[in-house]
Parts: structure tokens; C-alpha cells; sequence
């Protein structure tokens, strides 16, 4: 994951400007992973440190305070960090100490030295002088404590800080009236992130600001597949809380619901009902049909669904027929091979949504062709940000042989490279294998150290004592696959005295029910994890037969998710829009394509609990 972080921008001029222009500070949003160096400023800020360094220069940490500013503003994040550190704190006063120190927390931030911004702003004298800090300082502070929290992966708490924030703004002039319907939109983007029991954990006597936006959050995300009803959920909320911020100035990203076209009223859902696609095809409609009926219940204005057999037919023929019957939205189809068929003829005349992704740049941006899915690339492109973000660069990736195996292999290698990534070893393992010490001895290097340790026996013509060691420049290991075949792999890597190095996951692992006894061995394990496998994080519990597969319980919500985006790609195609909180993940639309960002999730004892990050 990239985060957005502040960084000061008020150098001007040769003198000290950190006292001059504390009341007029001005923000950049710098990108951690691309800040582009503004070559010019950092130039600037090299020539003053060597003057400064040169020359016993009257208010030395001053301008070294102020240099490491410049060098910030320029983007040079190393060198700001470096200067920094040649300041005397001791020197600074008050003003000059908290510039300082928040400019620390920035950088840490930029580093996601989490621990040591944390360190920061719990320090003595900072904590002793930030009651006595002008409004500038103290929006600020509240700024990074929410960047801080957001990164750390605490939502609640970031959003009170956000709270805090806006309070600090006056909506009676217009300057700052801008400046709150950004926090708004912010609060209201970190909502969106939180599962559904958290925004329902408040006291239902309880007034506050927080259980307002909690209150109207949980109830938007009841109704999110209908954003008519939305209109009339906000209009009620609104009523009840008629004081509260954002019913005053409602987030821009809320409002932005309400004005879209509508949903489709027609809608034709193509599946190959018949052969060996029978079963996946019934087992995705009965997902999208309980979704159906979810919402109907809820007295929504639901479409009209008319289910077409792609089996036998040439799939351009079927989506034809749909449209000439009157279909304003086609969902579907499910085969990766129709998908193709459907994305390379000459136009397709309504919306489409289909139900399996071809992830080839060509095909992106075809007018009216939105493709969604479930391809491992957006969890091994999660799971490769994630080990990036933690410094892990060397990594050990297991997957299987198989079609869909292979291409995440692939992917990983280029995407992982082309960060500056070292894939030590990838391991391709076949679905019959149930030996996996034998296949990872050589990757971790377990068989070299044997044969270290035979020809030094045999060099001092005596026994000795030995232990194999694997190889120690792993720092992570990826592992692909469903949960039958995970359980064998870990207990190998333990038993190869790799228990030690942390183990990513992708959500094949988990189907979504707690089995202890079975899962004790994936103890340890981090994986990206479906929303729906994770108890209280959907508005209602998904109903599929628990006796199915994880493979096909991953298909039944997809058909879900399909019917929740059916009146959304409106929306999901607006500059900004927020993502949607589906059943297979975070939901957003780019360039064509439904992307998703899934949860995280963890063995411990066998037991699976959500994690942060």
C-alpha cells in the first residue's frame, strides 16, 4: 500500500523562516514511493549545508533546521533525515523544537518508521509545549496523528483525530469551509475501509460526533447495492442529527451518490449453464440471486433478470439477442475464452460486466466493458506491496503448477523485480505432491549444508555433531495455494528451520470456516483474506452451502459482488469514487477492470483473526 503524506513547504528566501511563517504554512502532498526531486531546491539546500558547515555560523541548528526543511520540499527525503540529525535540540527553542519534530514524524512517516513518529510526539518536552501551540501547529499535529494512525492500520482512531480536526476549522468563513469538506471527505473515505461491526460498535444513547458518522456510515453500507435508498437513509440520518457536521457540510464523496443515472432496468446475466461449467456457473448464480433477493427484501427497485445458457452458442450471438430482447446491462460471460471473444468484437452496445478477467493491457478501456473477477494478480500484487512496505526485499515464492498458479508466478517474478525485488527461488509444485521437505531442501539450500557438513566429516576422518542450516537471505516467503496443500507446506518449511521467516499467503487459504484443529499448523501465517470470511465484516453473513470447496465458495461471492455492482459502475467510474466494500474485497474500477483489495487476515492457534497490515 503507498501512503500520501505532508510535507513542509515554506522555504523562502536566505533567512530562518521557520518563526517567520508559522501562521501561513503550507502543505505538499508528497507520494512516499515516486516524490519526484525537484533538483533545483535540493541544490539550493546542498549549497547552504556546506556553508553552514564551513563556517561557524551564528544560529547554526537553525538554518540546519531549515536546510533539512528544503531538502524535504526538494523531495530528498535521505538527505532532509540526514540534516536533521546534525541538529542539537538543545539549541532550538519552543517554536524552533516543535518545527523540528514534526518534520521527524513526517519523514518517519515517509519511511513508515511507525515507532519512531510514535516516539516523536510522545516526547516530554513536545507533549509539555503542544497545549501551548498556536491553531497552525495544532492542525498540524492532528494532520500527522492521523497519518500515523491510518498507516498503523488504526481507522477508529484516525478518524477521531480527523474529527478533532475539522473542529478546528470555522465553518462560518468560506476559506475554511473548503478546508472542512476535505477532512470530511476523508473521514468519510476511512469509513468506507471499516468493517460493518466496527461502525456498530457505539453506545445507541451516545451523541457524540464519532457514533454520528458511525451511525450514518453503518446504515449506507446496509443499503449500498441501492443508492436511491441512500438518498433517503441520508435525508433520515440527517433529520435525527440535524447539529452534526456532516449534516451540514456532508462529504462530497457522499453526495456524489445521489446523482447518478440509475440502475439498469433490464439486465442479462450470460453463463455456460451446461458440461463441466455447470456447477461453477449455478454455484455464481446462486450468489448473485441471494444478493437479488437480500435487496428485494429490502424494498429496493430491483431489475429485471433474464439468465441466457452460453454453452452451445457463440457468445456474441447470445450477448446480441440479450440486447435485442431489451437488456440494458449485460453481466456475464464466466469463460475466460468468451471474455476474449466478447472484448475483441466491433462494439458492445450496453454496459457489460463480466465474470471472469483477461488481465492483457488491450483489452482495457473497450468501451462499455467493465471486467471482474477473481485473479490472483490484485492478492499477489497486496501481498508484494506488503513485504515491500516492511523492507522484506529478498523473498522465497510456492505456488502451484497450475493455470492460474502459473500466471501469478509470472506476474510476481516481473512486478516484484521491477521494484528492486530479489526473488531468491520460485517454486513451481505440482497438486500430486505430498512431500514438500524433499522439494524445498534444495530452494532453502538445506541440502548444501549436508553435504558442507559430510565433506568436513570426512576430512578429519571422524564424527561429528551437526546441524544443517538453511540459507539466511530469505527474508520472506510467499506461498500460493488452497489450504490441503498449505498444511503441508509450512509444517516442511518449520521442520527445514525456516520456521522463523514470516509467511504471506493468498486468500485460497481460507474458505471461511473456522476448523482450529485442522489449521494449527498454518499457524503463523498472514494472508490476504475475502471480506466475507471474516466474521462481521459484511452487513449480513453470506448463505452458501458449507459444504462446498473453497474454490466455489470464492465463486458464490463473486455473483454476490456482481449484482452489488450492477447499478454502480456509474458511480465507480467517477473521478475520486470510493471503492465498494464487497464480498471478494475493496472494489474499485480502473481502466476498465474491477480491482480488488482484500482484508488481512492470520493464523494463531489455528485460529483466524483479523490483522492490521
Amino acid at each position: 500500500m503507498i501512503y500520501a503524506l505532508a510535507i513542509l513547504a515554506f522555504i523562502g528566501g536566505c533567512a530562518p523562516t521557520t518563526t517567520q511563517n508559522v501562521d501561513s504554512i503550507a502543505l505538499v502532498t508528497l507520494d512516499a514511493e515516486n516524490i519526484e526531486v525537484n533538483q533545483s531546491l535540493v541544490s539550493q539546500a546542498e549549497l547552504a549545508l556546506a556553508r553552514v558547515q564551513s563556517n561557524a555560523t551564528e544560529g547554526r541548528e537553525n538554518l540546519l533546521l531549515d536546510i533539512a526543511i528544503l531538502f524535504a520540499q526538494g523531495g530528498d527525503l535521505e538527505q532532509s533525515r540526514n540534516t536533521l540529525q546534525l541538529i542539537n535540540t538543545d539549541q532550538l527553542n519552543d517554536i524552533f523544537f516543535i518545527e523540528y519534530n514534526l518534520l521527524g514524524v513526517e519523514l518517519d512517516l515517509a519511511e513508515r518508521q511507525l515507532v519512531s513518529a510514535k516516539a516523536r510526539l510522545a516526547e516530554p518536552r513536545f507533549l509539555t509545549l503542544r497545549p501551548t501551540v498556536n491553531i497552525n501547529f495544532q492542525r498540524r499535529i492532528l494532520s500527522l496523528e492521523s497519518a500515523l494512525n491510518t498507516a498503523g492500520g488504526q481507522i477508529r482512531e484516525s478518524i477521531e483525530n480527523n474529527i478533532q480536526l475539522s473542529n478546528l476549522y470555522n465553518p462560518r468563513k468560506i476559506s475554511d469551509q473548503r478546508l472542512i469538506a476535505r477532512v470530511h471527505d476523508q473521514i468519510w473515505l476511512q469509513l468506507n475501509q471499516l468493517p460493518f461491526n466496527q461502525l456498530q460498535q457505539i453506545d445507541p444513547a451516545d451523541r457524540g460526533l464519532l457514533a454520528g458518522w458511525l451511525q450514518l456510515a453503518a446504515a449506507m453500507r446496509y443499503r449500498q447495492a441501492d443508492p436511491s435508498a441512500q438518498k433517503n437513509v441520508f435525508a433520515v440520518w440527517k433529520q435525527s442529527w440535524r447539529e452534526h457536521p456532516g449534516a451540514n457540510s456532508p462529504p462530497t464523496l457522499l453526495k456524489s451518490r445521489f446523482r447518478g443515472a440509475g440502475a439498469p432496468k433490464n439486465v442479462a446475466l450470460l453463463l455456460p449453464l451446461q458440461g463441466q461449467y455447470e456447477t461453477p456457473s449455478t454455484t455464481l448464480l446462486n450468489g448473485f440471486i441471494s444478493a437479488y433477493y437480500e435487496n428485494l427484501a429490502q424494498g429496493a427497485d430491483l431489475p429485471k433478470i433474464a439468465i441466457y445458457d452460453t454453452s452451445s452458442q457463440p457468445v456474441t450471438e447470445v450477448y446480441n439477442k440479450a440486447v435485442e430482447r431489451g437488456a440494458d446491462m449485460v453481466i456475464g460471460p464466466m469463460r475466460q475464452s468468451q471474455v476474449e471473444e466478447l472484448a475483441v468484437s466491433p462494439r458492445l452496445q450496453v454496459p457489460t460486466l463480466t465474470l471472469n478477467r483477461l488481465d492483457k493491457d488491450q483489452f482495457n478501456g473497450i468501451e462499455n466493458l467493465f471486467q471482474f473477477g477473481l485473479s490472483a494478480l490484485d492478492e499477489v500484487t497486496q501481498i508484494a506491496d506488503q513485504a515491500w512496505i516492511q523492507g522484506q526485499t529478498n523473498v522465497l515464492l510456492i505456488a502451484p503448477d497450475s493455470g492460474w498458479g502459473l500466471r501469478a508466478r509470472r506476474y510476481f517474478i516481473d512486478y516484484w523485480t521491477a521494484k528492486g525485488g530479489t526473488v531468491i527461488d520460485a517454486v513451481s509444485y505440482p497438486t500430486s505432491v505430498n512431500d514438500f521437505t524433499r522439494l524445498l531442501e534444495r530452494p532453502l539450500e538445506i541440502d548444501l549444508s549436508e553435504q558442507r557438513s559430510l565433506a568436513l566429516r570426512r576430512s578429519v576422518n571422524r564424527s561429528l555433531s551437526s546441524t544443517p542450516r538453511r540459507r539466511q537471505d530469505i527474508d520472506q516467503v510467499i506461498v500460493l495455494g488452497y489450504a490441503e496443500k498449505v498444511r503441508q507446506i509450512k509444517p516442511a518449511l518449520d521442520f527445514l528451520y525456516a520456521g522463523d521467516v514470516p509467511v504471506y499467503a493468498s486468500s485460497h487459504i481460507y474458505g471461511g470456516t473456522q476448523e482450529i484443529e485442522l489449521n494449527r499448523d498454518l499457524s503463523g501465517i498472514k494472508f490476504s483474506a475475502m471480506p466475507w470470511t471474516l466474521e462481521g465484516h459484511m452487513p449480513r453473513p453470506l448463505k452458501l452451502d458449507q459444504r462446498l470447496p473453497t474454490a466455489y465458495r470464492q465463486l458464490y461471492a463473486l455473483g454476490y459482488d456482481a449484482f452489488l455492482l450492477h447499478g454502480l459502475l456509474e458511480e465507480l467510474a467517477m473521478p475520486d469514487a470510493l471503492p465498494v466494500f464487497g464480498a471478494t474485497g475493496m472494489l474499485r474500477l480502473s481502466e476498465g477492470t474491477i480491482m480488488r483489495t482484500e482484508k488481512w487476515a492470520a493464523f494463531e492457534k489455528g485460529l483466524v483473526v483479523p490483522v492490521q497490515p
